[in-house]
């Protein structure tokens, strides 16, 4: 090649750097410039083009340029969970990404006012300019509870559970609230609760007291089972030889004001 000849280019492009330099190197093509750039379509290391293209001429001495490929253009989306809206925003704008939507939801998990989860999720690999969409707690969801004291038990357990809270309901005896009667409540009416929490109802079981029924002169079976009715406890002591006993005397005596749970003795022969 004789003095000032020009050079004709190889083509290189579909190659890789350093199959660009065995063919440039022999031509005496030394001066190579590389640049980078990001390519959907073309994997990273493949050159994408030369100038001078292939076929074109340069002297000797000349540079020649080679565009190679860093592959598609991909970021690392990181966790925005626990951050404010605001600081999940700046986070974002860090990469060449868009900020989207803020949806608003209740959670137990997060305070409110905070993000609970992204789309795309933190770990995906995003393209530049996509979209990211965020859900902010609105903290934990609260019920306004109504009282239900003075009204039946029933009604409160079923519409506290209705609307989504644990009702947990105990029984006490008491001398001036009806049977089934709601007798206090915790927390109290018109208080704002989260949803799912525990509410507890106590309900009446009337008053302790009864007074001795008239068993005389029933059999010892439907004796026993009017006492025990009134949850009263019996003890029987039994006289002569008779195949059917009835009642012949009751202690304490009958119309005595006692405690359910009280033991009463009755005779039978």
């Amino acid at each position: 090649m004789g003095p000032g000849s020009r050079i004709v280019v190889p083509s290189t492009v579909g190659g890789s750097y350093d199959e660009a330099l065995t063919a440039l190197t022999p031509l005496g093509l030394t001066n190579v410039v590389i640049k980078k750039q990001f390519s959907e379509d073309i994997k990273a290391g493949t050159i994408i083009e030369s100038s001078p293209p292939g076929g074109g001429r340069v002297d000797t001495g000349d540079s020649v340029t080679l565009i190679i490929s860093k592959g598609a253009e991909r970021y690392t989306f990181t966790s925005l969970i626990g951050l404010t809206p605001e600081a999940a925003a700046a986070t974002i704008l860090k990469s060449p990404l868009t900020v989207g939507t803020t949806t608003e939801i209740f959670s137990n998990k997060i305070p409110k006012g905070f993000v609970i989860s992204s789309e795309p999720v933190a770990g995906t690999k995003v393209k530049r300019d996509s979209i990211v969409n965020i859900v902010v707690s609105k903290g934990v969801e609260t019920i306004l509870i109504a009282s239900y004291v003075g009204k039946s038990g029933e009604q409160g357990l079923n519409e506290l559970t209705e609307a989504g809270l644990n009702v947990e309901t105990s029984f006490a005896f008491d001398e001036n609230v009806l049977a089934g009667t709601v007798v206090s409540q915790l927390p109290a009416g018109n208080t704002n609760v989260p949803k799912k929490s525990k509410v507890q109802l106590v309900v009446s079981k009337g008053t302790q007291f009864v007074y001795i029924p008239n068993v005389f002169s029933l059999d010892e079976t439907l004796a026993t089972k009017t006492l025990k009715d009134l949850e009263l406890k019996v003890v029987v002591k039994k006289l002569g030889v008779k195949k059917l006993k009835k009642v012949t005397n009751i202690s304490p005596i009958v119309g005595t004001k006692v405690k359910r749970g009280s033991t009463v003795t009755i005779t039978v022969g």
